[in-house]
């Protein structure tokens, strides 16, 4: 009975510390800095007037215009035949739905497949 006086007395001690620290960093905490939003500082917009901003508008459109290039023959030629042979040869759907056709052909029996399941997996190695 002595022994649990003298631990709740220095249990009590050790709290009443802690608190008392807690304290005096909130105070201390409050003396550097109080309580203050940061201002924010407005943003200066820069208007340009429109004439200037429609000029650079015009140049950039103008250079755009002017650069045309220059391809040699063979890309050119071999351009066309890729586009005749798009037109001329579409992507046939058969092939599209024969595979399908053999996805679904595949049978599944649950019966077998348990069955083979436990023969690999046998219980009793």
């Amino acid at each position: 009975m002595e022994n649990f006086i003298v631990v709740l007395i220095s249990v009590g001690f050790v709290i009443y510390n802690i608190y008392r620290n807690f304290q005096k960093e909130v105070e201390k905490s409050k003396s550097r800095r109080p309580n203050v939003r940061p201002q924010t500082v407005p943003v200066e917009t820069y208007k340009q007037p429109l004439e200037k901003v429609k000029h650079k508008e015009e140049k950039k459109q103008k250079i755009k215009s002017v650069y045309a290039p220059e391809l040699p023959a063979e890309v050119i030629a071999a351009q066309e035949r890729r586009r005749q042979s798009k037109i001329e040869k579409p992507i046939p759907l058969k092939r599209i739905q024969e595979v399908e056709q053999e996805k679904s052909d595949v049978e599944f029996d649950l019966r077998q497949a348990v069955i083979q399941s436990a023969i690999l997996d046998r219980p009793y190695k």
